[in-house]
């Protein structure tokens, strides 16, 4: 994908401001990677908040990214850091128990998450398997 120089312009800004910027992403805050990421978001914020333009919606913290009989793939964006938006986490499922392979447990709230997805509902509660007593009902 290239990108078209008409569609970009330049702007000067007062060196002491980039220093800030650098720092910030030095640090990691904000998982920012370059100047451009931090100044575009800085930009929509500020026109958010003169309604200029809708803000843009917030994404859940957890939400599904791929589904079998086997498990559940997860994606945590509360585990996001300088180089991801979040992790990917399993689910496992066996006939008599459920594994996360993140927290090493079987009751922890990505379990819960995954155990109450629609479709993993209906997959474990087809097989009958001992847990689909865990899932609650809605």
């Amino acid at each position: 994908m290239s990108i078209n120089e008409d569609e970009y312009t330049t702007v000067r800004l007062p060196k002491e401001l980039m220093e800030v910027i650098d720092n910030i992403i030095k640090s990691g805050v904000g998982s920012y990677k370059s100047r451009a990421e931090f100044i575009k978001e800085a930009l929509r914020r500020r026109f958010e908040e003169l309604k200029i333009l809708a803000p843009t919606p917030e994404l859940p913290q957890l939400e599904h990214f791929n589904i079998s009989e086997h498990g559940v793939r997860i994606l945590d964006r509360s585990l996001a850091n300088g180089t991801s938006k979040g992790r990917i986490i399993d689910v496992y499922f066996k006939p008599n128990k459920v594994l996360c392979e993140y927290c090493g447990s079987d009751n922890c709230r990505h379990v819960e998450f995954a155990l109450n997805i629609p479709k993993v509902r209906k997959i474990l509660i087809g097989k009958g398997w001992e847990i689909s007593k865990r899932i609650k009902e809605t």
